[in-house]
């Protein structure tokens, strides 16, 4: 029962469904009835059925393709009818084979760069045979074997040599299904005969045959890898779907049975060799079903299942080579529907992604075949080598193999392996268990094969140590297959003799050989008399003899000391090595401890010494760190990962923010504007979704024309129903921004190309209008505006990024374009202005950081990587201009905020991770407080950061959590902060139908002041300080700083200076103080007069009395000598003194 219990590595493996727009969407696949699974995938390429009225045609994109297909795409249109089933050889990502209803099966080859024409020529066609074929399928082991399966009859090519290898016509009934086993040895079938049967092709023989299903409707099987198991899935008698499980030992009796639904498509079984991972996709079904399979009880173990919403016309499973396997992703199934290829990512949950984990992914299967054609046929059976998945060991970075054309290719020759004939399984005929149950069969003990490791043509190959007979295969039964089905060579006499005898001098060339090269006593192999003891020897008996032979082997170590092993020396050296190093660390402590003595009996002695001892303690520390430092580097000369170590702050040494707990408060409910109809949900990722200024904001609305609603945020109340007044453009809105220097001009970026300047009226829109008031457009291109941004500092110019991938800088006044900047290689997510005016920031698809000084040149000036995803994108400058701020997503879909300093982009100083979440962060910085705020559409919570110049450079403030989530959020100028409330910033926050108000403020405890150290001179950033003909005839002027101080308050620090007056110094040298006139009457007079006058103390004595003195007059001089009574009104004074 414990078995129950065990822990899965892949118990947890959950389904991720990407987005719509990472689906092969806009294919049209039809209806197509075969008993294929109408999709299959290579490392480099997916090939699925296409709808065609020509014929039967196949699509092909690259596995990593993502979105539309454009109709246009070349296609395989490689038969006149339906093409009923496909597969890709495992040793060549390029060659494809297809089998269809027109009778016939070619073979296809795709180039490396994928398909730029259609293809409708193959590689090589094999004869057409009298019947519909139904399957192909590829030899898992040696390269150019191809399976055709037709009607009754299967047939085994050799499309190398264009010749028939095997046919078997034994079925009485259509094949349905293939499926070969790990070692490539033997295959399984099913048909509509309602028979499993497993065929071995070298002996022309079917080596066992059962019942499979009660259904004669379509089953599917599957050989589960080089185990002795086989999954089939079919209908029982009661048209309900089921997996049944057989084991060759018992092969006429499944020995489980799990059912399902009554559905009407077929489960297709995905198998994964390396994980045991088991994915059942019905046809016409939503969801695809995950289950582990195990060795022991029971069997099959459920795991997550994954939901869809669309039927399911084909699964199949990508191969390893061509997972991201540093995303922890185990498995990929590809879902085909009637329009679109759904990748279904099962991933296995991690702490972190950043090292490559090898317990999850065991070696694979590799790509270069093991035997050739030759030597299968002459009874070889070897397994494909397997290969890492690990990045690191990659031949390539992408792992996809391609040999070339078929024509020009060359049978792999690899070194040849003489393979000692295994015997066949046991059946449940020769060891007498034909009538107990799967788990009550105890697992006979098989002859140990031994071969010894020799060089075959440079390569190493398992040969005999002498020159031996090969012993000739073994006869599979020497009965007629309806008298005994299940019978092995191991029933036959004949053929164990020279297996015995063969085995034997195998063990003694093996033993010779090994004490020979590694000097050891024993190889603990079984002496070849112990082959004849009988097959039905106990464990326990198995288990003494060992433990005595480990006995023995233990006492020849310890008295022959010429002869004694490698392992042995090893173990003593290193125990000599441990004791002598565990001596020195003893000896090196009991130093520091007399050390440690001596310093404090050096202490107690020598009081007056006390900075000579300090300074002596500190050297002895600083000389411990060091050695404790270099026996770290000792041991960890090699990291564990090349991940970076983060360096760590002390946290004796903290930072300390002023803004560390700030506080966001949203404004009464008469302050917000309610009742908002018809917002739009959907604006471009390059575009903020809101804007505003001291007196207006815009918000887009849904609908044709590009509608924009201007309303006066300081106007709160509920909108009333009707006609919404809106600026109405004749395009689509990608980005809008206000004029900073002009309240009542919006520039508005269209899809046409064209950038329209509207002039809002003073009261606001009281109606619909759509004529603005002038209109710009780049008349040597058309393509589309995305991003516009204002000049900070200079009046009139306007940098526009367009959809050719260039940016724009236009004069306004002029109406003309003053400066392009050539295109960027990808699509442009964001720019920004330096505060300077002189700089110019781009960030781009293709993951690169650009700097421009657009005035003196057009190529960057500095270049660095950002933020690797590919979803969006932020940039800002930050810490006036010395810094950069870019918000995206990393390569694992997280939210992430870095900093870059502006001369050194390579590498961020640091980066944060918010979360996971496909919203973009859109980031509001405040210039003043170096305050950072970032937030998405749908989000919650606006996150607040402390950008400085020391590490980490991102600080955490309180973050802000909302009530409900928003659709977007825009910051308020910083006029507009209430600096009495200590209000340092200020927004406007949008939900669904709400606009409300939202206030940052610091708490601090006197208020009636101005925090003069959390409000510097504010930038005066709606007045221009140069024109735009100025600007552009290479003019920098420094912006303007007003201070925030009303009038009638007085700063904080000069509260401070009136608190703590300056005194004149005396003749002594030292601050001197009177006694406070309240406490002139409790101190001596003598006392008084003396207290100064005492010539024999020390100087250094008297100042530290003074500044005692000092702080205590400061301290009494905050008493308050006003009584409670003073305070009160309508109290005759004369009252109180009765």
């Amino acid at each position: 029962m414990a078995w129950r219990f065990k822990v899965s590595k892949y118990k947890n493996a959950a389904p991720l469904l990407p987005k719509k727009e990472d689906w092969v969407s806009d294919i049209k696949v039809g209806a197509p009835q075969s008993c294929g699974n109408h999709i299959k995938a290579s490392a480099a390429f997916i090939a699925f059925n296409v709808e065609n009225r020509g014929g039967g045609s196949l699509g092909i994109v690259p596995l990593d393709y993502k979105g539309r297909v454009d109709p246009s795409t070349p296609l395989i249109h490689g038969h006149s009818d339906l093409i009923t089933d496909f597969d890709f050889s495992p040793f060549d990502d390029g060659i494809l084979a297809t089998c269809s209803t027109d009778a016939n099966v070619r073979v296809w080859h795709i180039p490396e760069a994928g398909l730029t024409e259609s293809l409708a020529n193959a590689e090589y066609s094999l004869p057409q045979f009298d019947k519909r074929v139904e399957n192909v399928l590829f030899h898992p082991t040696t390269e150019f074997l191809l399976t055709v399966a037709y009607f009754d009859t299967i047939k085994l090519w050799d499309i190398k040599h264009e010749k028939e290898i095997f046919s078997f016509s034994g079925h009485e009934d259509q094949v349905q299904n293939t499926s070969w086993n790990g070692n490539g040895s033997l295959f399984v079938t099913t048909s509509r005969d309602r028979t499993i049967r497993i065929i071995d092709p070298r002996a022309d023989k079917v080596a066992y045959e059962a019942e499979s299903h009660k259904s004669p409707k379509d089953s599917r099987v599957e050989w589960l890898g080089h185990s002795e198991r086989i999954l089939s899935t079919g209908w029982d008698g009661s048209r309900v779907r089921e997996v049944r499980l057989r084991d060759l030992r018992n092969f006429s009796k499944p020995y489980k049975i799990q059912g399902f639904d009554s559905s009407t498509g077929i489960l297709m079984p995905l198998f994964d060799v390396d994980t045991n991972m088991l994915f059942l996709a019905g046809k016409a079904d939503v969801s695809i079903m995950y289950w582990e399979v195990t060795e022991k009880e029971p069997f099959l173990t459920e795991g997550l299942k994954h939901n869809g919403s669309v039927q399911t016309k084909g699964a199949c499973l990508v191969p390893k080579r061509g997972l991201d396997v540093m995303n922890g992703e185990v498995n990929r199934v590809l879902q085909l529907t009637s329009n679109a290829i759904i990748p279904i990512t099962y991933q296995v949950p991690r702490k972190t992604y950043r090292e490559f984990h090898s317990d999850i992914f065991p070696e694979t299967h590799g790509y270069e075949p093991s035997t050739t054609i030759s030597q299968w046929l002459g009874g070889a059976n070897v397994s494909v080598k397997t290969i890492s998945l690990d990045p690191a060991k990659r031949p390539t970075p992408k792992f996809q193999i391609h040999r070339g054309p078929l024509s020009k290719r060359e049978e792999h020759k690899p070194p040849e392996v003489v393979d000692v004939p295994v015997p066949a399984p046991r059946s449940w005929i020769s060891n007498g268990t034909e009538n107990k149950p799967i788990s009550e069969v105890r697992p006979t003990l098989s002859k140990p094969m031994v071969a010894v490791k020799v060089e075959c043509n440079g390569e190493p190959s398992f040969m005999p140590a002498k020159p031996s007979p090969m012993p000739k295969p073994a006869v599979r039964s020497s009965f007629p297959l309806q008298e005994n089905k299940n019978l092995t060579n191991e029933d036959d006499p004949s053929a164990d003799a020279p297996v015995k005898n063969n085995l034997a001098q195998l063990r003694k060339n093996f033993e010779t050989n090994k004490e020979e090269t590694d000097g050891s006593v024993g190889g603990k192999c079984i002496e070849s008399e112990e082959e004849t003891k009988p097959r039905g020897i106990s464990i326990s008996q198995l288990r003494k003899t060992y433990e005595a032979k480990e006995e023995t082997q233990e006492m020849v170590e310890e008295t022959d000391e010429d002869g004694s092993s490698k392992l042995a020396s090893i173990r003593k050296a290193f125990e000599s090595r441990s004791v002598s190093m565990d001596e020195k660390m003893v000896e090196r402590r009991w130093e520091e401890v007399r050390q440690e003595k001596t310093i404090q009996e050096e202490e107690k002695e020598n009081v007056g010494e006390q900075l000579t001892v300090r300074d002596s303690s500190r050297v002895i520390a600083a000389e411990r760190r060091k050695t404790f430092e270099q026996r770290m580097v000792s041991v960890d000369d090699k990291p564990a990962s090349p991940t970076p170590r983060r360096a760590t702050v002390t946290r004796s040494f903290r930072r300390i923010c002023k803004f560390r707990h700030l506080k966001g408060t949203p404004g009464h409910k008469s302050t917000c504007i309610e009742n908002l109809r018809d917002l739009s949900r959907t604006t471009p990722g390059e575009c903020d979704g809101m804007a505003a200024n001291s007196e207006f904001v815009v918000l887009p609305l849904s609908g044709p024309g590009g509608k924009l609603s201007v309303l006066k945020h300081k106007k709160g109340g509920r909108q009333p129903d009707g006609v919404i007044p809106s600026l109405m453009n004749t395009a689509n809105v990608m980005d809008f921004a206000f004029d900073p220097f002009n309240e009542h001009t919006l520039a508005v970026a269209c899809d046409d190309g064209k950038i329209h300047l509207w002039h809002i009226p003073e009261g606001g829109l009281t109606q619909p209008t759509n004529e603005p008031n002038e209109t710009f457009m780049d008349i040597g291109s058309a393509d589309k505006v995305t991003i516009l941004k204002w000049h900070p500092l200079s009046a009139g110019i306007l940098a526009a990024a367009c959809g050719d991938l260039t940016i724009k800088v236009w004069d306004l006044h002029s109406q003309s374009v003053a400066i392009t900047l050539p295109s960027h290689p990808d699509q442009i997510f964001s720019l920004a202005w330096s505060p300077c005016g002189r700089y110019l920031a781009t960030m781009c698809r293709d993951s690169h950081i650009r700097i421009y000084d657009p005035r003196h040149c057009t190529e960057p000036i500095q270049t660095g990587n950002g933020p690797v995803g590919v979803r969006g994108a932020r940039v800002l400058w930050a810490l006036g201009g010395k810094y950069l701020v870019t918000v995206g997503f990393s390569k694992v879909s997280e939210r992430q905020i870095s900093v870059y300093k502006a001369t050194e982009l390579n590498k961020p100083c640091n980066t944060v991770v918010i979360d996971i979440s496909p919203a973009m962060l859109i980031p509001f910085y405040d210039p003043d407080s170096s305050t950072l705020f970032a937030t998405g559409k749908g989000d919650s919570t606006i996150y607040a950061y402390e950008i400085g110049t020391d590490y980490p450079h991102l600080f955490p403030l309180s973050h802000h959590k909302c009530g409900s989530v928003h659709q977007g959020l825009v910051m308020l100028p910083k006029i507009m902060c209430d600096v009495r409330q200590v209000e340092f910033c200020k927004a406007l926050r949008l939900t669904s139908s709400i606009l409300e108000p939202l206030s940052f403020t610091v708490p601090r405890v006197k208020t009636e002041l101005f925090q003069d150290d959390i409000f510097p001179p504010t930038f005066v950033s709606w007045e221009p300080v140069m024109t735009a003909a100025e600007w552009l005839g290479d003019t920098n002027r420094p912006p303007r700083t007003l201070s925030l101080q009303p009038s009638d308050m007085l700063t904080l620090s000069e509260s401070r200076e009136q608190q703590s007056p300056v005194s004149q110094p005396n003749s002594g040298g030292h601050i001197r103080h009177e006694t406070p006139p309240f406490l002139k009457g409790m101190v001596p007079n003598e006392v008084r007069q003396t207290q100064h006058k005492n010539l024999s103390i020390p100087d250094e004595v008297l100042e530290t009395q003074s500044r005692l003195e000092e702080s205590m007059s400061q301290q009494m001089n905050q008493v308050s000598k006003t009584l409670e009574q003073d305070r009160m009104e309508g109290v005759d004074s004369t009252e109180w003194e009765d």
